[in-house]
């Protein structure tokens, strides 16, 4: 089924206790048969649902025509800061509700532009001046998230016991959600195959 999703939890592993009382999820996620990098895996809890990142700031840069990263998880509240580092004039906008459809204008090299990001969900991100150029920002509840890396592999640190549901993101496939038990210590292994 196009966009179905298995997942293999392969176990809890770690013998020692953590001072933190926190776990780490890790695996792999591939989809076909190739694992790929560029995904976001992220977990939602609703008793961290109120999470905020007050202060915390992240970058998308423009360079050589490209938004850079092209994929941006970030947790709401978060201060999205758009340099230019291109000869070249570049905009950013984006027509998506979750960041109230902001457009920043047009600017040259070596100035900034920034943009709170509040609410979650994903939001496109767009130059018009230059229609090839496309990213997304993932605005998120809590800091439990990772990208996956070019060879599959995730890592999401310190994630707090209790019961959440898994999400993986990714512009090519369909979402995909699981509910996943984390125990207060150790490493939980999720392998995830994702079906084109």
């Amino acid at each position: 089924m196009r966009g179905a999703v298995r997942a293999f939890i392969l176990g809890a592993v770690l013998l020692s206790t953590s001072p933190s009382q926190a776990a780490t999820i890790s695996g792999t996620l591939s989809i076909g048969n190739t694992r790929t990098g560029g995904a976001i895996v992220y977990l939602e809890n609703t008793q961290h649902a109120a999470d905020r990142s007050q202060g915390t700031h992240a970058v998308m840069d423009q360079k050589d025509l490209a938004f850079v990263p092209r994929v941006l998880p970030v947790v709401r509240g978060t201060v999205v800061e758009f340099t230019n580092s291109d000869d070249v004039l570049h905009n950013v906008f984006t027509p998506s509700a979750a960041a109230g459809k902001f457009d920043l204008g047009t600017y040259s090299q070596g100035e900034v532009r920034s943009i709170t990001l509040t609410e979650p969900g994903e939001v496109l991100i767009l130059c018009n001046i230059h229609m090839e150029m496309e990213a997304h920002i993932l605005v998120l509840n809590n800091p439990y998230f990772a990208v996956v890396a070019q060879d599959g592999s995730y890592q999401i640190l310190a994630v707090p016991s209790g019961t959440y549901v898994l999400r993986v993101w990714n512009e090519r496939v369909l979402p995909y959600t699981q509910t996943l038990q984390v125990p207060a210590t150790g490493t939980l292994t999720v392998e995830l195959q994702v079906e084109r």
